[in-house]
């Protein structure tokens, strides 16, 4: 589940996003108020890591982001989408953000084309950026990015060699982020309130550079406040049932109030287990403040996710 703030300038812009919130099922739309300054609008949802879908005019989008542009990184996801819904374009972070997925999901949403630029994409070939996004792992020279991707597009084989500290491709240094928080809240938690409380624990720097995932019970899984957290640090946000979740292995401390409202007994320890994957180790315990929990576990074992266009690619 992912959140993106949307915002449109005509009446067919505004009937457009209104057959994509009846449609859609993994997104949560969130629109510009009417009186919403549009740059400053713009500047949060650059401050929150939010995708941006623009339905209008290109050269809207384009002047409205220019002043927050910084790295390919960390930049939000940028769509825009013409006002009729016929074509759907990822302007800005189309990899390791991931506006070209969700260009491609928006599109059979309504009906649309995706029109995507990208070299590696439009040649269905290996990007490293995207490899690393699916595999949770920190790109720690950006500028390498291309010297990969020029060797994939002339047809040249890359060396691929993981050690238990991090991945190389070629000259590329990938490092694991093996940070899995798990947590609950009540209801309707705000964003500002469940970064507090993690503040208390990590600094923002940390999160950003080390969490994988934010996990939780699927209960939760339209929990504006989590999806928000998770997108701020650039980590997944992985939900789980009740049954997953008992099935968890290790020993924990289990509520009957939990069990009895959720029907499981302990949601963040359970959940920060298992979104950590094979071997994981629970580093932190429950913690818990004013109606939200969490627990930390660490990833151990990185099974490298290739898709099947990527297998032929290494040496």
């Amino acid at each position: 589940m992912k959140i993106i703030k949307v915002v449109y300038f005509t009446e067919n812009g505004k009937m457009t996003l209104q057959k994509l919130k009846e449609a859609e099922v993994q997104f949560i739309f969130e629109e510009k108020e009417a009186d919403a300054d549009l740059k400053q609008w713009t500047k949060e949802a650059f401050e929150m890591h939010l995708p941006i879908l623009f339905i209008g005019a290109t050269g809207i989008a384009v002047r409205a982001i220019a002043p927050f542009v910084e790295s390919k990184l960390t930049d939000s996801p940028v769509l825009v989408m013409d006002e009729l819904g016929k074509n759907v374009i990822p302007i800005l972070s189309g990899h390791f953000g991931g506006a070209n997925e969700i260009a491609t999901e928006i599109a059979a949403l309504a009906g649309a084309n995706a029109i995507i630029t990208t070299a590696t994409d439009i040649n269905n070939v290996f990007a490293v950026d995207v490899f690393a996004k699916v595999n949770g792992l920190k790109i720690t020279d950006k500028d390498k990015i291309k010297i990969v991707s020029s060797k994939v597009l002339k047809g040249e084989k890359l060396k691929l060699t993981q050690t238990d500290d991090a991945i190389e491709i070629d000259e590329l240094r990938l490092e694991p982020k093996r940070l899995v928080l798990g947590m609950g809240c009540k209801k309707d938690k705000p964003f500002e309130d469940l970064k507090a409380f993690l503040n208390e624990f990590y600094t923002d720097q940390e999160l950003k550079d080390n969490l994988y995932a934010i996990c939780s019970i699927d209960v939760k899984e339209r929990e504006t406040g989590l999806i928000k957290l998770a997108q701020y640090y650039g980590a997944e946000f992985l939900t789980f049932s009740a049954e997953e979740l008992k099935n968890a292995p290790g020993e924990y401390q289990e509520s009957d109030f939990v069990n009895e409202t959720v029907g499981v007994g302990n949601v963040c320890e359970r959940a920060a287990v298992l979104g950590a994957g094979k071997d994981s180790t629970l580093i932190k315990n429950k913690s818990a403040k004013n109606g939200m929990t969490f627990a930390e576990a660490r990833r151990e074992k990185i099974d490298l996710k290739m898709e099947r266009k990527w297998q032929d690619i290494f040496i």
